[in-house]
């Protein structure tokens, strides 16, 4: 039986000082780590603990806080916490990243025996593309957990904040997707598709004067590159 899990998490946004290898790091989990005690040196993680790609690294650490256990879901890359999985056992996290995924997804072995897990998708975008207007408390536990991560992505991450951005405007919250173009524009200005998209956005929040500016750079953008034949005619009364 398997059974598909969005984030667990919450509107906690701070420092992590369970030990010196997370001062520093932005805790956007769930649980407060103070007087957490972590129980695996970072160096002896299990390589089942370790997702690593050309855009990716996360890690999966055990930690316990008094008298319960949790499974903690490190980005080591942007040094950000964004989960704590509770666990029955200490000393364990009790599951695996998925290695053929192209995006890192905790499987997360429930029972023991791989008979019952539950999978832990840690790419926004690919989360909110599975969400409808109707999943409002869904929703509005992703935009928190990026709000929370919105400083710490680095250029590595626009694709994924641009399609985080286009699918946020599509439930219902362009406010919110305009936020987080304005972050993909200042990572990387050349980032072409993402004027059309932040025009778009404008033109939900009826701002006519910020979709013309937004759709021009994007159509000057696209004729110096030679698509002037690919620009989507539905813009071509605001320019």
């Amino acid at each position: 039986m398997k059974k598909i899990a969005p984030f667990l998490l919450s509107s906690i946004c701070n420092y992590v000082y369970a030990n010196d290898s997370f001062l520093g790091y932005t805790n956007c989990s769930a649980l407060d780590l103070n007087h957490a005690q972590v129980s695996l040196s970072l160096k002896d993680i299990p390589k089942d603990y370790i997702y690593r790609t050309q855009y990716y690294s996360f890690l999966s650490l055990p930690i316990a806080k008094g008298n319960e256990n949790y499974c903690l879901i490190i980005n080591d890359k942007n040094q950000v916490i964004v989960d704590a999985i509770p666990k029955m056992l200490s000393n364990t996290c009790g599951g695996m990243w998925d290695k053929k995924e192209s995006t890192p997804v905790w499987v997360d072995d429930i029972a023991g025996g791989r008979g019952l897990v539950t999978y832990f998708n840690y790419n926004i975008s690919n989360s909110l593309k599975n969400l409808n207007k109707n999943n409002i408390s869904k929703i509005e536990q992703q935009i928190t957990t990026l709000q929370c991560q919105l400083s710490s992505y680095n250029i590595d991450d626009v694709v994924e904040l641009n399609d985080a951005a286009f699918y946020l405007n599509q439930l219902g919250h362009p406010k919110v997707s305009v936020e987080i173009l304005k972050k993909v524009i200042q990572l990387d200005p050349n980032r072409t598709v993402a004027y059309l998209n932040l025009a778009d956005v404008y033109l939900a929040l009826k701002n006519q004067s910020q979709a013309r500016s937004n759709y021009l750079i994007y159509a000057n953008k696209m004729k110096k590159s030679g698509l002037s034949d690919q620009i989507p005619k539905r813009i071509f009364k605001y320019l």
